[in-house]
């Protein structure tokens, strides 16, 4: 588990991508910071705001087979205003979480130096503009990247709503 773990940990950016194909892909930057022994405290942003997070969350990571699987246990920050930026992250507890059902992330060791993951359900809700919609992924993640790609499905006709048209978005380790 200490590999995973360690690649888990860091800031990535996808800044190549986003100046390589700016009309495609912003230029964001993820922050998995830990609090724990296997609990992580995360921001995703724009790099232009920074200070403004559009996604702030702990994961918990579990063990569920021996070195091979990986659960993102996946939580929402109550009053997440307390948090930006990665400040008093060491204040954050149990009470200030609120689980997020059928969001688990299951990760597999893929290769040697790489782990695959995925959402393990398709219960893991997200309201886009009014429309109930189910999150699908696929992450890959090395001890230098970090890939992911994002889709809502529409909860009803199970078509794309949401989500990169051309593929995962590629973080490189900063």
């Amino acid at each position: 588990m200490s590999q995973f773990i360690e690649y888990l940990e860091g800031t990535f950016a996808n800044k190549r991508q986003a100046q390589t194909h700016p009309t495609r892909y912003a230029h964001i930057r993820i922050s998995h910071r830990k609090i724990g022994e296997n609990r992580f405290y995360g921001e995703q942003a724009y790099n232009y705001a920074l200070n403004r997070p559009y996604r702030q969350f702990v994961l918990d990571v579990i063990e569920e087979e021996s070195d091979r699987k990986y659960r993102l246990k996946n939580y929402e920050v109550k009053n997440p205003s307390r948090f930006v930026e990665c400040k008093n992250i060491d204040q954050i507890t149990d009470d200030d979480l609120i689980p997020r059902d059928g969001c688990d992330v299951v990760f597999e060791r893929s290769h040697e130096r790489s782990f695959r993951g995925k959402i393990d359900s398709c219960e893991c809700w997200v309201d886009w503009r009014g429309t109930k919609t189910y999150l699908r992924n696929d992450i890959m993640l090395t001890d230098t990247e970090y890939w992911v790609v994002d889709e809502g499905l529409d909860a009803t006709t199970n078509e794309k709503v949401w989500g990169s048209d051309w593929g995962h978005l590629k973080f490189a380790r900063l």
